[in-house]
């Protein structure tokens, strides 16, 4: 009697069971292989902002200025640095879709939330994500709401400009504690920074920093306020006489602190293992550990404070 080869159960158990051993080996390294991709994406990004930023200096004599009274025009949820490098990494056409809507943009509408919010010249800018990130390419990190009733078309923004140290040069003539804000880095209410004016050395200052992860944050800031993560489309929130700074940020607590935070405070974080990126005045890119010293990375915020730059 002739008889069919083939496999027996057992045999082919045998051979499902090699290859899931085979997938659990292999997976781990497929996934830190495309975390390495992702994690040198977000250090490019940087090295594009880095140059944007020194072009905008070369052509201004300045970084941007940072935010100054525009109540007169009645604007209080006012753009911040990210549209005003657009000439710089390839978004010229955005801002001048931005002044064919009115000649003075930038200075008198605020589409985060009372102008122009459902518009898709406010969506997704590319280079300024971090495609590691949970949130995405598109708006914060909470859902749509009263405060933000396009949440979910508005483009996001995971990286930070500098304000400085908590410990430095802390403005704190507001009654209200979330307005505190540092003017010992970079970009601050009022600034007119230059490197001149960077006496640390641009090496040894931040320019930008990475927020790009909000998972764990339990507080009302970031879930129902104005800390966390925001669209690019708002940079800070004018008072009269004092401001909330979204898109730039005072260091007063280590990478990926998951604790209580005020607005202005709200920490640098990542989905990078370990720690997130960060772009210094100089240009170059840095990976910071979150278990760096929470005073180091202080010093790394000021511009001209004197401090030694070594681990402690």
């Amino acid at each position: 009697m002739k008889r069919h080869s083939g496999f027996t159960l057992v045999e082919l158990l045998v051979v499902i069971a090699i290859i899931g051993v085979l997938i659990a080996l292999l997976l781990p390294a497929v996934q830190q292989a495309r975390e390495a991709a992702r994690r040198m994406q977000c250090s490019n990004n940087q090295k594009q902002l880095g140059l944007a930023f020194h072009n905008y200096h070369d052509t201004y004599q300045g970084f941007p200025l940072g935010p100054i009274s525009v109540r007169d025009n009645g604007i209080q949820y006012a753009l911040g640095w990210v549209p005003r490098i657009f000439p710089f990494i390839e978004q010229g056409t955005r801002l001048e879709a931005m002044k064919a809507i009115d000649p003075n943009y930038l200075t008198a509408r605020s589409p985060y939330r009372n102008h122009d919010t459902d518009n898709p010249i406010f969506g997704a800018v590319p280079g300024i994500t971090c495609p590691s990130s949970a949130i995405g390419e598109l708006a914060s990190d909470h859902s749509a709401g009263g405060n933000f009733p396009d949440a979910q078309q508005q483009g996001s923004l995971h990286y930070r400009a500098n304000s400085g140290s908590f410990d430095v040069d802390l403005d704190t003539g507001s009654s209200d504690s979330s307005r505190y804000y540092s003017r010992s880095g970079i970009m601050y209410p009022g600034s007119k920074s230059k490197f001149r004016d960077i006496t640390d050395g641009t090496t040894n200052t931040m320019l930008l920093g990475e927020t790009s992860k909000s998972r764990q944050w339990t507080n009302a800031y970031m879930v129902t306020g104005w800390g966390g993560i925001k669209p690019w489309t708002f940079g800070f929130f004018d008072y009269g006489t004092s401001w909330l700074t979204i898109d730039h940020k005072t260091v007063n607590f280590p990478i990926n602190y998951t604790g209580d935070f005020i607005t202005s405070t709200t920490p640098y974080t990542s989905e990078h293992p370990g720690g997130a990126m960060f772009l210094m005045c100089d240009g170059s890119v840095s990976f910071l550990t979150e278990t760096m010293p929470l005073s180091l990375l202080k010093r790394m915020a000021t511009r001209s404070n004197g401090e030694v730059i070594s681990e402690d």
